[in-house]
């Protein structure tokens, strides 16, 4: 991955030649075009490389559907062209897969919707009310990074892949509960829960999230 320099090239997008140009933050950048394989060669590709590249589809086919989530809950974890989303990839193909016989299969209990130094959820739980979804957390501010200030992040992914919720700032540790309610759209659906949170620096207004907790299917 090449920062572009030329400025006959700054401010491309598209592709020239054998090249992917594209653009980060203002910044021109260059890869170069993956190669196209040719049926024998596939026909040879070893069964270690065939489990790898089913890895990367995997993640890929899950985390497309939740990159807005990624990026609030990644977002430490990005330098030049380097997004939270391709940091979120890299994690996901590493930890979170659990063998099946011959094949990797995409474990969702081990994704993280956030990663970062904050302390986590202490006691975190997520249960089915009425109209919703209430997560609650034992207090356990002024533990290490925490503060009573810090704002929940809660996450909920259909288990059909047909849609998420979410709550980027939600309620303050220090209250011990985050209540996501239903819209007339999803109160039948089943969720994967996470939750985690996140903390803002009073001067630079960036945040540090917490490691996210999967909190089962609710």
């Amino acid at each position: 991955m090449a920062r572009i320099t030329s400025s006959i090239l700054e401010g491309l997008s598209g592709t020239i030649g054998e090249l992917v140009i594209y653009q980060v933050d203002g910044k021109t950048y260059s890869r170069k075009k993956p190669g196209k394989q040719s049926k024998a060669t596939k026909a040879k590709t070893s069964p270690a490389k065939r489990k790898s590249q089913s890895v990367i589809i995997q993640t890929q086919a899950f985390l497309k559907n939740i990159a807005h989530i990624l990026r609030f809950g990644y977002q430490t974890h990005t330098d030049g062209a380097r997004r939270a989303y391709h940091e979120a990839v890299s994690y996901t193909s590493i930890n979170c897969f659990k063998e099946e016989g011959k094949s990797k299969v995409l474990d969702i209990s081990l994704v993280k919707v956030s990663r970062g130094s904050l302390m986590g959820p202490q006691d975190p739980k997520a249960v089915r009310v009425a109209d919703g979804v209430e997560f609650s957390w034992t207090d356990n501010s002024e533990q290490g990074s925490a503060r009573f200030s810090d704002q929940a992040f809660v996450v909920l992914y259909s288990t059909s892949g047909q849609g998420s919720e979410w709550v980027f700032l939600g309620s303050f540790r220090s209250i011990g509960k985050h209540k996501l309610p239903f819209t007339n759209s999803n109160s039948d659906a089943q969720w994967h829960a996470w939750i985690a949170f996140s903390q803002e620096n009073p001067w630079t207004k960036k945040r540090t999230l917490s490691d996210s907790v999967y909190l089962g299917i609710v």
